[in-house]
């Protein structure tokens, strides 16, 4: 596809201890991104243990703005644990994941990211967790109220309990979150399609997202085919091309005049070959 302007693509990377946001944006260059993804600190567990290192801190932004590499392209992703719709009578999930998200929300702003990406829970009662869940959002951004960073919703799948499989549910929670401001959304393809939202017409989805919720709300994109046909209630990620989606969908995404501009990160597949994998794929997407 040939245009003048280019999306904004990159690949979920990694942020490890040893160079921290450096090693991430040398990742990115490396696989010619302009945007892009990481977990700042374990997906996996609920303490945080990262201490910035201030020196290679710097040598990021000076390596970045180099590359004209804009770090508000970067969605950081939350830990994967956690629940901020646990209705439970006992709250020891709520409070850990909240005050977990909390941590990464500070770094953030130390490093200068924006970005804020989580899964909104689960819930028995929906109703009950979209509450719980806005009342969360409400206290991150109560507790970060002079900071720049923005509480992304990313868009689920109809899996178990999981709340946010459709656009309405989102804005049910948006409609409680007192800072309107500083709430976002992330939509991952593979988890609507998988809900049932039929991307061979984006520009559909792209309508009943803009009417239920507003476009405004819009902060990014995961970028991820489907090993799965339309409204299979699953997730599971293929690699760009080999999915059910495939790649005229996900280039018209991509390419969408309403939405070039904002980030977007693959979260396809990848093993040894993670990176040059990653940049085939956004070479593919990309031409």
């Amino acid at each position: 596809m040939n245009t003048e302007q280019k999306p904004l693509i990159g690949a979920h990377v990694s942020f490890k201890k040893e160079d921290q946001l450096l090693g991430s944006i040398r990742d990115f260059l490396a696989i010619d991104a302009t945007s892009g993804a990481f977990y700042i600190s374990n997906s996996r567990a609920y303490k945080k243990t990262m201490i910035l290192d201030q020196k290679k801190l710097q040598e990021a932004k000076e390596l970045a703005t180099k590359n004209k590499f804009n770090l508000k392209n970067i969605i950081v992703h939350a830990p994967l644990v956690g629940n901020l719709a646990n209705i439970e009578q006992d709250q020891k999930t709520y409070i850990l994941t909240r005050e977990s998200y909390l941590d990464d929300l500070k770094l953030m702003e130390k490093i200068g990211l924006s970005l804020f990406n989580f899964h909104p829970g689960s819930a028995k009662d929906k109703k009950l967790g979209i509450k719980k869940c806005a009342e969360g959002i409400n206290y991150l951004i109560e507790h970060t109220k002079n900071d720049h960073t923005i509480v992304c919703i990313e868009t689920m799948m109809k899996k178990g309990n999981y709340i946010g499989s459709n656009f309405s549910e989102i804005k049910e929670i948006i409609n409680l979150v007192i800072n309107k401001k500083r709430v976002g959304v992330i939509i991952d393809t593979c988890h609507i399609w998988d809900a049932g939202y039929d991307l061979n017409d984006f520009d559909n989805v792209l309508k009943q997202f803009e009417m239920i919720i507003g476009l405004k709300y819009l902060k990014g994109l995961h970028i991820n085919d489907s090993k799965n046909p339309l409204g299979s209630n699953k997730d599971r990620h293929a690699n760009i091309g080999k999915g059910y989606i495939g790649l005229k969908n996900l280039k018209n995404i991509i390419f969408h005049p309403k939405i070039i501009n904002l980030p977007k990160a693959l979260e396809t597949p990848y093993g040894k070959d993670d990176f040059k994998r990653w940049k085939e794929e956004i070479s593919l997407l990309l031409n």
